[in-house]
């Protein structure tokens, strides 16, 4: 009986002793892998590479990489895409909680935050390294540079034209538009026909048919925008222009057109429910039929200049000063962008979602999709090229003046000329 009685203790304090032993281990586990994880360097990235972008999942797949050859490092990845992107960042370095790495296209947003001290002088870093230095397209170099000094990273080229349903066009019979006035035939055709002639929504992004048509009007110019603190003609001719495409039944019912997001206007088009649409080549990844086809932007009139917007995209990567000044997080940024912008990663980014690199590649092995070799080929045709035309405007005017009060200005509830005295007097011209 004692017997039993002595194995029954011995037994219980086994029981105990295991379960001890195991509920501590945990706790030693989680202590180890708090530590471990309070000891790595956070870095926050953001640029718009983020939801249904297409190189979205192709950054993930980088970071990945990054993360496990710098094991000290974690990237904390705060990119999104579309329209929220911009306010999002901007309101974030209004706060104080800037991304240590982040992506952000030429305009008044960056050169505003230059001139604030909040992003890092790049130049000792990047011309320190000739091999690093030259291995970028050196011709874009004047697009991410101030007072002489460059600032960003330029990695991704943009394009931007005009995106067909060729299959709409064959059924109909209507002729891909070349000049204003086959623009406005194929409108009439397509909307006798119930497609929607243009997929449009007034929204930033969908402002790119209206900056477009202001830079077939008028060429290099629309990079000087003011003269004597007044906007150039073509600004004011373009929005009679859109007033008459409206009226002519270009665009999505006003319902839609005033209030819908750009993901569901692109939608119209890639369903085939609208037969163009102005896009970048960002979007290129997006029309998977043969049936879409890229063709340059319609002249709008005899005169205008064979021109094609051509421009760095949002793959232009610069450091926060805020990260420049903490040792730690500083020699990390610098590795993480090295790596952003190595020959390898540029080569996954044009392989797998058609980006055009500004880092020298070797082309042979990159097999761009037919859109893509359509936009190169309107570059190189091209005898112009121009900057976005949004991005010589101050941003937080352009979208909280001339966008938000675009819907008036199209239901003549106020003229073009009204509408950009109000941008000049809410700061349009950069100082």
């Amino acid at each position: 009986m004692k017997k039993a009685a002595a194995l029954a203790v011995l037994a219980v304090i086994a029981f105990f002793a295991v379960v001890f032993s195991t509920f501590y281990g945990i706790n030693d586990t989680k202590a180890t892998q708090n530590s471990e994880s309070k000891s790595k360097i956070k870095l926050t990235f953001m640029n718009s590479w983020g939801g249904y972008d297409t190189k979205a999942s192709v950054v993930e797949q980088l970071f990945d990489e990054f993360q496990e050859k710098e094991k000290n490092t974690e990237i904390v990845n705060q990119t999104l895409s579309g329209d929220d992107f911009l306010p999002t960042i901007k309101e974030k370095f209004a706060t104080g909680s800037q991304p240590d790495v982040f992506g952000l296209w030429p305009g008044s947003d960056i050169r505003t935050l230059i001139k604030a001290g909040k992003v890092a002088d790049l130049t000792n870093l990047i011309t320190s390294d000739p091999k690093w230095y030259n291995s970028f397209d050196t011709s874009m170099w004047p697009q991410v540079m101030q007072n002489g000094k460059i600032y960003g990273l330029p990695v991704e080229i943009t394009f931007e034209g005009l995106f067909i349903n060729k299959d709409l066009f064959d059924r109909y019979n209507v002729k891909v538009p070349e000049n204003y006035e086959d623009l406005k035939k194929a409108i009439v055709t397509f909307k006798n026909n119930n497609i929607i002639p243009i997929a449009y929504n007034c929204k930033p992004e969908g402002s790119y048919l209206y900056q477009n048509i202001v830079m077939s009007l008028d060429g290099k110019n629309v990079e000087n925008p003011f003269i004597n603190g007044k906007i150039r003609d073509s600004y004011i001719k373009a929005m009679y222009i859109m007033r008459e495409l409206r009226e002519l039944g270009a665009f999505p019912n006003d319902n839609e057109c005033f209030t819908m997001e750009s993901n569901a206007r692109d939608d119209l088009f890639l369903q085939k429910k609208a037969a163009m649409i102005v896009q970048g080549s960002w979007f290129v990844d997006k029309c998977k039929t043969d049936t879409v086809e890229l063709v340059p932007f319609p002249r709008m009139t005899e005169n205008s200049p064979n021109a094609a917007v051509y421009c760095l995209g949002c793959g232009t990567f610069y450091m926060s000063q805020k990260a420049w000044n903490d040792p730690v997080k500083k020699e990390a940024a610098i590795k993480l962008l090295r790596f952003l912008t190595s020959k390898e990663a540029c080569e996954k980014l044009a392989v797998q979602s058609d980006m055009i690199s500004c880092v020298k590649l070797d082309e042979s092995k990159i097999k761009y999709n037919k859109l893509t070799k359509s936009g190169i080929k309107m570059v190189n045709d091209a005898s112009v090229l121009v900057g976005a035309p949004d991005s010589y405007i101050t941003r937080s005017v352009w979208e909280s003046v001339i966008i938000r009060n675009f819907p008036d200005m199209l239901c003549n509830k106020i003229s073009p000329e009204e509408l950009w005295n109000m941008a000049i007097e809410a700061g349009a011209e950069e100082k």
